[in-house]
């Protein structure tokens, strides 16, 4: 029993080892803040759209891939969207094995992080009670928004500005998904609260980034 656990322990530093040696080059962006000319539309496409603080679809792609790739490391399946500003789905993934409620939560995970400005996992925090949240749970959707109170949803912010959000779903580590896929695109992020105990009182709304809820 004793050398079989070991035999394991060692397969898996080698497997984290592995991930961590295959993906240093595409990681590398992770220790450089990026910039906002980078990360948004082009000039054309501003001038197309009139509208410039939006994510571009490289950036969301490389998002997107990055939060699957944390997937396949840990043989997990997820559910991805990344959306702009407006709401729209700029890019989004499904992996095999999802059931459709975990598509439709990472949708409404996103939605919640574009509509609060905040993780939705903060947001879980601060309405944490039964009334607070059913007297919630039908605003912003008249704008095709939404409020819901689960970890996995983190706004997408570059030089403090809004550009998109993220919404993860369908796995056991939703939220740290998506904070290590904007991580590796975008640069270092706020840290990631822990989460409140019960009857510990609520997060604070628009600060930090929320702890991992269960989906």
């Amino acid at each position: 029993m004793i050398k079989k656990t070991r035999l394991f322990g060692t397969g898996l530093i080698a497997l984290v080892a592995a991930f961590a040696f295959a993906t240093a080059d595409v990681w590398a962006q992770g220790a450089t803040p990026a910039t906002l000319e980078k990360v948004t539309l082009s000039p054309d496409a501003a001038k197309r759209t009139l509208v410039k603080a939006q994510i571009n679809a490289a950036t969301a792609r490389a998002i997107v891939d990055a939060c699957v790739e944390f997937g396949r490391a840990s043989n997990t399946s997820y559910s991805v969207f990344v959306l702009a500003p407006s709401g729209d789905i700029v890019d989004a993934h499904v992996m095999d094995g999802q059931l459709p409620i975990g598509v439709e939560t990472a949708l409404l995970k996103a939605k919640t992080a574009l509509y609060a400005r905040t993780p939705s996992s903060a947001v879980a925090q601060r309405f944490s009670t039964v009334e607070g949240r059913v007297i919630r749970l039908d605003l912003g959707k008249d704008s095709g928004l939404a409020y819901y109170f689960v970890g996995g949803g983190l706004p997408i912010i570059v030089e403090d500005q809004l550009i998109g959000a993220i919404g993860v779903g369908g796995g056991n580590m939703d939220e740290q998904c998506a904070y290590q896929a904007l991580t590796k695109v975008l640069g270092p992020q706020p840290p990631l609260t822990q989460a409140q105990p019960p009857g510990g009182g609520g997060g604070r709304q628009g600060g930090g980034r929320g702890g991992q809820q269960p989906q």
